[in-house]
């Protein structure tokens, strides 16, 4: 049975462990091929998309190196074809008060979270216009809202990826392309476990009407949702999914 993404080919930044990884699952399960840009080894998202029967290459790449990123589009045309879905999901997390933050710190964030998605944005543009259904999903955080103090850098990098998120959508609409956000809550993935105290996990499961501990998967089924013709009248929308923590 084909899947509502057969014959499309998806493009995951940070797609090597995490809720990159479990996108590109998920993605591939749906019948997309896969491409993942990551400055780590993405031999696990390998398996997983091989074993649903589709193509997969991946590159260590520095999404904020605009060389770097330029010669992986190239190769994903030469070796996938086109691309007809960018999930921008490649970030850093630095947590530090105002006051310790460095002025490094900073621009490293915003240097990944931000200038990574212009530049693969820039770079894959081609490709989607070719696209008869090219979609561009930006991974963004409900913690926007919310602006805990540890993650001023963060937090302040994600409202760019908003607002970018949003003149995207008004400036591709023409070209039948389609821009949206998944501002996801604190997501349990192994990355989070290794930085964030339990404690965390158990106060923001509080905050949720839901009351569990968002996973991965909670996060790839909107990205699938928004890769697909279903939601090909959705543009310029920053889909919530945190367990209901927020309220816009």
């Amino acid at each position: 049975m084909a899947g509502k993404l057969t014959g499309k080919t998806a493009v995951v930044t940070g797609g090597s462990r995490g809720i990159g990884q479990e996108i590109a699952r998920r993605l591939a399960s749906e019948g997309a091929d896969i491409a993942v840009a990551d400055v780590d080894p993405a031999d696990g998202t390998r398996t997983l998309v091989e074993e649903t029967g589709r193509r997969f290459l991946s590159d260590k790449v520095d999404i904020s190196d605009a060389d770097a990123i330029h010669g992986f589009a190239a190769r994903v045309r030469d070796e996938l074809g086109p691309v007809d879905i960018l999930v921008n999901n490649a970030a850093v997390v630095l947590l530090a008060d105002f006051d310790h933050v460095t002025y490094d710190e900073w621009r490293r964030t915003f240097a990944v979270n931000v200038d990574g998605p212009f530049l693969t944005a820039k770079a894959f543009l081609p490709h989607l216009k070719e696209s008869a259904a090219g979609r561009i999903i930006n991974i963004t955080s409900s913690s926007y809202w919310t602006a805990p103090p540890p993650f001023v850098s963060y937090i302040s990098a994600k409202g760019a990826l908003n607002g970018f998120t949003s003149v995207l959508a008004t400036g591709l609409g023409a070209h039948g392309i389609t821009v949206n956000g998944v501002a996801a809550g604190l997501v349990r993935t192994a990355a989070a476990v290794e930085n964030t105290d339990e404690s965390f996990f158990e106060q923001a499961v509080q905050g949720q009407n839901i009351k569990r501990v968002q996973m991965p998967s909670d996060v790839s089924g909107v990205v699938a949702f928004l890769a697909s013709d279903d939601a090909a009248f959705i543009t310029g929308q920053l889909i919530v999914t945190d367990g209901g923590s927020t309220r816009r």
